[in-house]
């Protein structure tokens, strides 16, 4: 059965391929020039789903304990399996934005009202948040529309991981907020969900933020949580280790949730819904063969908050249960040009 929202799909169209072009043609200047990061490149759309091999439909009933018949009459628990990629981030909104929002002793300052109001103490100060940016105010509202989406579909979560990147723990928790889950749901960061670490080559990366750090800057963590994987930020990778590592942390997360049943919702980047599929299809057929694993074409096309959706028993990619949302790009107003006037 189809999800109200389906009939809508040319709903910005229009609007979203401009934007798709454009960050297309940065996109390729990026690429052909190898010094530069592709930390610079913002946002894009969700993967085209209909080039995945298994086009799924969904299901009308999704609360929490779906379950569906099998053909012995043995009910079958089908779980949603969700990814999302993380929502608007402060250094892509802005530039360089550390030079200005933090004075002489360190202490961040807003300077602007689409900026977090407060930042956590984290190792590494400022240099730290250039490397590992937070979420804008209105990457908080992305995320927490996505929680409101699937309260109002009736669609809960027990199970929340999330990259190691702020951007994505920030994400996880207002998400969790949207849907106004029962505080003991809390968000289990895990290194394992990180994205390419070849992107950061160029400029480097931030040790991450502790769970404790988190906990301290006021997200719903899980302070008790191990991780599936342990993450060097200053070694490189290849794109199967890439692969590998966030496979090994989905898979591991579905096998051992399988007792306890409920959904289970990866917050990560870009590429985690495409990664999201391939984990989940070779796990329901048992391969454990190498992929070699490619970036998909579609990564542009994912935008912030970009939610991915997949059902299990049989596997299977379906429409999430909530409509997506699009939102435009905006300009810094210069007041002063009021006194020309």
């Amino acid at each position: 059965m189809s999800h109200p929202h389906e009939d809508a799909e040319k709903l910005g169209y229009e609007k979203s391929e401009e934007t798709y072009m454009e960050w297309q043609n940065y996109w390729n200047t990026v690429h052909l020039d190898k010094t530069e990061s592709i930390l610079n490149v913002t946002h894009g759309t969700s993967t085209d789903w209909k080039s995945v091999e298994t086009n799924g439909k969904g299901d009308a009933q999704a609360d929490i304990d779906t379950k569906k018949t099998s053909s012995n009459g043995v009910k079958k628990d089908r779980r949603w399996i969700f990814a999302m990629r993380h929502g608007e981030r402060v250094d892509l909104t802005y530039g360089p934005w550390v030079p200005f929002c933090f004075d002489e002793n360190g202490t961040y300052v807003r300077k602007d009202l689409n900026m977090p109001v407060t930042l956590g103490e984290r190792t590494g100060g400022k240099e730290s948040y250039a490397l590992d940016t937070p979420l804008t105010r209105v990457g908080q509202l992305q995320a927490r529309l996505v929680g409101e989406g699937l309260r109002a579909a009736g669609v809960a979560l027990r199970h929340v991981y999330c990259s190691a990147a702020l951007r994505s723990a920030e994400t996880a928790h207002h998400l969790l907020l949207g849907l106004e889950a029962d505080a003991s749901v809390k968000v289990r960061v895990e290194p394992g969900l990180f994205e390419y670490k070849g992107w950061h080559l160029a400029r480097g990366m931030a040790p991450f933020m502790t769970p404790l750090e988190l906990h301290k800057a006021g997200l719903n963590v899980d302070l008790n949580y191990k991780p599936y994987t342990d993450l060097e930020i200053n070694t490189p990778e290849t794109l199967d280790d890439f692969f590998k590592r966030n496979e090994y942390a989905m898979q591991s997360a579905v096998n051992d949730t399988v007792a306890q049943g409920g959904n289970i919702m990866f917050v990560g980047h870009a590429a985690t819904l495409d990664v999201m599929v391939h984990a989940m299809k070779r796990l329901a057929a048992g391969d454990n063969e190498d992929l070699n694993y490619q970036i998909s074409k579609h990564l542009l096309r994912v935008p912030y908050c970009a939610l991915g959706a997949m059902r299990e028993n049989p596997w299977e990619v379906v429409s999430p249960p909530c409509p997506p949302s699009i939102n435009s790009s905006s300009g810094r107003f210069d007041w002063k040009t009021l006194l020309d006037i």
